[in-house]
């Protein structure tokens, strides 16, 4: 029997986007709403962000971020830089980093409409804010580096890593830090940075490329899908060893993580795949009639 736990998805068909509510009945999960949104003739999604009911989704193609309310299915739309990639919500403010205007976008969370433009690294690609919402953690893919940037008084610190960060967690003032090291072979380096101090605390290694990773509290794992293999790492910070993997083939788009399970989104097979986060064991498939490419947990 699984926990009672509740899914969004967001994915693509037909040039729509697809926004699949997933719930519980008689120990199944079933579709409970799904809605449609078509904003354009052609769409290119990249990321998104679950702030209570609001969906704030990234159109890299149109350049934009679609405002979107999961309970009376109304939407707005707002233009960002180019290619916008990632965002985080801080206080009252989306910050939207744009990979290819080498800047963020600053958006009234509430009336969807663009209140400034800050010029950061070459290429950002993933953004945080951390609990005190002052500071900024901005992922410079192009630069070698993480820039943290404070939201009170504007200032720049610059962080050096060894690749090409992509993907960013934040977690009890450490930064896990994803990145690409460009070789002859693209392979994946995840550094996990002390903030305090400013230094790298332990390194880990994954010889083929990653899409995306998520931390578990209740495990200590980070756990990471590779692309080319179709594989969940599951890399444990307390032996610091890659404990455990598990290969489901496909594409693997996205990861959330819940009391129990684990959710892979494979977005070339168009499923969902539930995994039990303890013993690292795939429980079953949800198939879908759409592409998925994000999943969160309520």
């Amino acid at each position: 029997m699984f926990n009672r736990d509740e899914l969004i998805l967001v994915g693509s068909k037909n040039y729509c986007i697809n926004i699949a509510k997933l719930e519980f009945d008689k120990d199944n999960f079933v579709i409970n709403k799904m809605h449609h949104i078509n904003p354009n003739n052609k769409i290119m999604l990249h990321s998104c962000l679950l702030n209570e009911n609001i969906l704030y989704i990234l159109d890299s193609f149109n350049n934009m971020v679609i405002k979107y309310n999961i309970d009376n299915n109304e939407y707005l739309e707002c233009y960002t830089g180019k290619d916008p990639r990632h965002i985080c919500k801080c206080l009252d403010y989306l910050y939207i980093t744009n990979f290819e205007s080498d800047s963020i976008s600053i958006i009234d969370a509430d009336t969807c409409i663009l209140t400034g433009t800050v010029t950061v690294g070459v290429k950002p690609h993933d953004i945080l804010a951390n609990d005190s919402n002052t500071k900024l953690y901005i992922a410079c893919y192009e630069e070698n580096e993480i820039l943290e940037y404070d939201i009170n008084n504007s200032e720049k610190k610059y962080l050096n890593i060894d690749g090409k960060p992509m993907h960013l967690i934040l977690f009890n003032n450490c930064l896990f830090v994803l990145s690409y090291l460009v070789n002859d072979v693209i392979s994946t380096e995840i550094n996990i940075i002390n903030l305090e101090t400013y230094v790298v605390e332990e390194t880990y290694f994954i010889k083929e490329i990653t899409t995306n990773f998520v931390y578990d509290e209740d495990t200590n794992n980070l756990f990471v899908l590779a692309i080319e293999s179709g594989t969940v790492y599951s890399v444990n910070l307390t032996s610091k060893q890659i404990k455990k993997q598990i290969h489901l083939n496909g594409y693997l788009e996205d990861i959330s993580v819940s009391e129990q399970y684990l959710y892979v989104v494979n977005s070339s097979r168009n499923y969902i795949s539930i995994i039990d986060k303890f013993s690292i064991k795939q429980i079953e498939n949800i198939y879908l009639d759409f592409t998925p490419l994000y999943i969160k947990t309520l």
